[in-house]
């Protein structure tokens, strides 16, 4: 498969392992729809591309409503008339230091990493569905694994695994499709994570992995033959 003019919406394509997948896609002549809450950070990574020669258009939601996720995806639609590939990327972080004095984190982190994810994904299924064609991949984490300890950040990890539960749900219930459902369970990597809700600089520590090494795994998934799924992918940096 290749992502020469394939339609990739990517959430949480601001910063981070969004910016660099999108940049990456675009090299690769896919038409990237970035999708953020953050028009001057959406607006600064469709420069870069358009500057490189590629193709993207930028929508500004907040994946948490549902409201702004019907508007912006009949918008992306109209203007691209289909959506060949859903990367569900957008997430926050929480743990139990930042829920002591914010316990509202916990809420804008389900309902970010969770709610959001899924909102996204059942307005843009009936098109795929009607298609018999496409490809949701959900970005998830290693924490959404059964072998991960999440004892310092409980609501991140339950988030996590929420995610896993719905994309092998997701993967069941869309068995017989041509639709594929990949979920992708990367370690830390050297993005801003930490720092968006507060945290110290956490850049270059030794168990981060390069995002662009980590959008270039993402990008190996999306462009495998027609006929061949990869369910699960887990990565992490050797130490």
């Amino acid at each position: 498969m290749t992502l020469k003019n394939k339609v990739i919406v990517v959430t949480g394509a601001s910063q981070g392992l969004g910016e660099a997948l999108a940049l990456k896609a675009a090299e690769l002549g896919a038409r990237v729809v970035l999708v953020a809450h953050t028009e001057k950070l959406l607006q600064r990574v469709k420069e870069k591309i358009l500057k490189n020669g590629g193709k993207a258009e930028c929508f500004v939601c907040d994946i948490r409503d549902l409201g702004q996720v019907k508007a912006a995806v009949k918008t992306i639609i109209q203007k691209f008339g289909t959506i060949d590939i859903l990367v569900n990327n957008a997430g926050v972080w929480t743990d139990e230091e930042i829920e002591k004095q914010r316990p509202e984190q916990r809420k804008v982190a389900l309902e970010t990493n969770v709610l959001g994810q899924i909102q996204m994904t059942k307005e843009i299924l009936p098109l795929m569905k009607k298609r018999n064609d496409g490809y949701i991949f959900n970005v998830i984490s290693g924490a959404g694994l059964a072998d991960s300890d999440n004892t310092r950040w409980q609501t991140y990890g339950a988030s996590k695994w929420a995610m896993t539960g719905f994309t092998k749900a997701l993967r069941d219930y869309l068995k017989g499709t041509k639709i594929k459902v990949t979920g992708f369970f990367p370690g830390g990597m050297d993005t801003n994570l930490y720092e968006n809700v507060g945290r110290p600089d956490a850049h270059k520590q030794p168990w981060m992995m390069k995002k662009e090494d980590v959008a270039d795994i993402i990008v190996f998934a999306l462009t495998r033959p027609d006929d061949v799924l990869m369910e699960g992918i887990t990565v992490s940096k050797i130490q």
